[in-house]
C-alpha cells in the first residue's frame, strides 16, 4: 500500500514578499561596507575604488534584489516563466511595440510643449559621434533598466501581492513601492566606513521622503506610472506591454537634457514644467494621466480570453 502523499501548502505571498524586501534593504545595506572594503584592497587607485560609498549601497541593494529573485521563484509562488509574465506569446511583439510607441510619444509631447513655450531650447551642437554614443547609452539603459524593474516590480512584487489580494490593493502597493525607491536622497560621503555605515546611509537616503517640496508631484507621477504598468500587466497577462512603455520613458528620461537645454526666464512656473529630471512637473503628470486613459480604452475592460487569469487570482 502506497503511503498517502503529503501536499505542501503554498507559502503566504505577503510574508514571502515582506521577507524579500527586508533581505534586500537590510541585507544590501549590511553588505555594502564589505564590498567597499574589498574594492579598496583590490585596486586602491582604480575608478571602482574612487566611487562614493552611496553608490556601493545602491549597487548592493540592486545586487541583493536580483540575487533574491531566485529564492523568490523557488518559493513556489512562481511555477514558471509565464507566472512572471515572460512567455513570448503570439501578441508579445505587438504589445512590446505598442508600449514602446506609447512611452516614446507621451514624453515627446512634454518635450515638444517645453520647446514650443520657450521653456527649453533645442540643443543642436552635438557631433555625429556624440549622437551615436548617446544613442547607445540611452538604448542600453532603456533595455536594461526597464527589464530589471519590470521583472522586479510588476513580475515579482505585483505578482506576489496579486496572488493574495485583488487588483486594486496589489497595484497600488506595488506602485507606491516603485515610486518611493526613486526618491532616495543622495547623502554626503561618510567620514569613515564601518560595519553599520550602510544602514546609517540607508536611513539618510530614505530621509529624502520627508521633504515634500522635493517629492511632489514627482512621486505622484511615478505612482501613476507604476499603476498603469501594473494594469497593463494584469490585462495582457505578460510584461511585454509594460516593458515597452517603460523603455520608451527611460529613453526620454536619459535624452531630455541631451537634446534640450533650459532657458532662463522670469516667472516660468517650474511647478508646471518641472526640472531637467522631466518627471517632477505637473505637465508630465497630466500627460501620464492621458496616456493611462488611452491604454485603458485601447485594451478594454475585459482581459484577453487566452490570459483570463494571468496571476491565478480572479478576485
Amino acid at each position: 500500500m502506497n503511503p498517502p502523499s503529503i501536499t505542501k501548502s503554498p507559502p503566504n505571498p505577503a510574508w514571502v514578499l515582506c521577507g524579500y524586501l527586508v533581505a534586500v534593504f537590510v541585507g544590501g545595506a549590511l553588505l555594502a561596507p564589505w564590498i567597499w572594503t574589498f574594492a579598496k584592497h583590490l585596486g586602491p587607485n582604480s575608478s571602482l575604488a574612487a566611487q562614493p560609498f552611496r553608490r556601493y549601497v545602491d549597487r548592493s541593494l540592486l545586487g541583493v534584489a536580483l540575487l533574491g529573485l531566485w529564492p523568490m521563484i523557488r518559493s513556489g509562488l512562481f511555477p514558471g516563466w509565464q507566472s512572471v509574465g515572460l512567455v513570448w506569446g503570439r501578441l508579445a511583439r505587438r504589445y512590446l511595440l505598442m508600449g514602446l510607441a506609447g512611452g516614446m510619444v507621451s514624453l515627446a509631447v512634454v518635450a515638444l510643449l517645453s520647446l514650443g513655450f520657450g521653456v527649453r531650447t533645442w540643443d543642436s551642437g552635438h557631433s555625429w559621434s556624440l549622437l551615436l554614443s548617446h544613442a547607445i547609452r540611452a538604448l542600453g539603459a532603456a533595455i536594461a533598466v526597464s527589464f530589471m524593474e519590470e521583472l522586479l516590480f510588476r513580475g515579482v512584487v505585483f505578482g506576489s501581492l496579486r496572488r493574495r489580494f485583488s487588483f486594486a490593493p496589489a497595484a497600488l502597493s506595488s506602485a507606491a513601492l516603485y515610486a518611493l525607491v526613486h526618491f532616495f536622497r543622495r547623502p554626503e560621503a561618510p567620514d569613515s566606513v564601518g560595519p553599520w555605515t550602510g544602514l546609517e546611509m540607508l536611513g539618510q537616503m530614505l530621509s529624502g521622503l520627508s521633504q515634500p517640496a522635493q517629492v511632489f508631484p514627482g512621486i505622484l507621477t511615478l505612482g501613476a506610472i507604476g499603476w498603469l504598468l501594473a494594469w497593463c500587466r494584469e490585462r495582457t497577462g505578460a510584461l511585454w506591454l509594460p516593458l515597452g512603455l517603460h523603455a520608451g520613458w527611460i529613453f526620454w528620461f536619459k535624452s531630455y537634457t541631451f537634446f534640450t537645454t533650459t532657458v532662463a526666464r522670469k516667472g516660468t512656473p517650474s511647478w508646471w514644467w518641472g526640472s531637467a529630471r522631466l518627471h517632477d512637473g505637473w505637465l508630465t503628470f497630466a500627460v501620464i494621466a492621458v496616456t493611462t486613459a488611452f491604454f485603458v480604452g485601447a485594451l478594454g475592460g475585459r482581459r484577453n480570453p487566452a490570459t483570463a487569469s494571468p496571476l491565478g487570482n480572479d478576485a
